[in-house]
């Protein structure tokens, strides 16, 4: 089976945006978030992924970024992730799946998804080449933990390592 980066990742973008908020224009005065901010409201926590996945992405607090999707159960991402002086998250993975007798893999691609924070201190995200800014309430659509870890861990020993 041979699984799209590029599919993945558009998918990734698409339902990670928390659908029970409405999108905002960026919010007047808002300063870019720090680092810090940002790693706290992602580090240990899982982002679900619903529409069209059933999976998510797990932000480790080990900079380690895992990745699993329902729809494509027999592939995995793995990966890393940081925070940065300019408000970004960014994370970069490769997905890797079964082809044949060997494993296949995608390329890398970096995704950084951009925070600030607003006058009253609430943080604020917008993800790459769209308008729309999302305000984050306390878990920002976050589960704590690693919620998929024994499906990554499964597939990772269907894969062979």
């Amino acid at each position: 089976m041979r699984v799209s980066c590029t599919g993945i990742l558009a998918a990734f973008v698409l339902m990670i945006a928390p659908i029970e908020t409405v999108a905002d224009p960026k919010p007047r005065n808002a300063k870019i978030a720090s680092s810090d901010k940002i790693v706290r409201a992602y580090a240990g926590r899982t982002a679900p992924w619903d529409e069209g996945c059933d999976g998510g992405i797990y932000f480790g607090g080990n900079a380690q970024a895992r990745a699993w999707c329902a729809q494509n159960s027999e592939s995995l991402g793995a990966g890393t992730w940081s925070a940065n002086s300019q408000g970004e998250l960014c994370y970069e993975l490769t997905w890797y799946w079964s082809d044949r007798n060997r494993i296949g893999s995608s390329l890398d691609e970096r995704i950084c998804i951009s925070h600030v924070v607003d006058r009253v201190g609430r943080v604020w995200r917008s993800w790459p080449n769209e308008p729309e800014w999302w305000p984050m309430d306390r878990s920002g659509g976050m589960v704590r933990g690693y919620k998929f870890k024994n499906e990554v861990r499964q597939t990772r020993n269907k894969l062979g390592f």
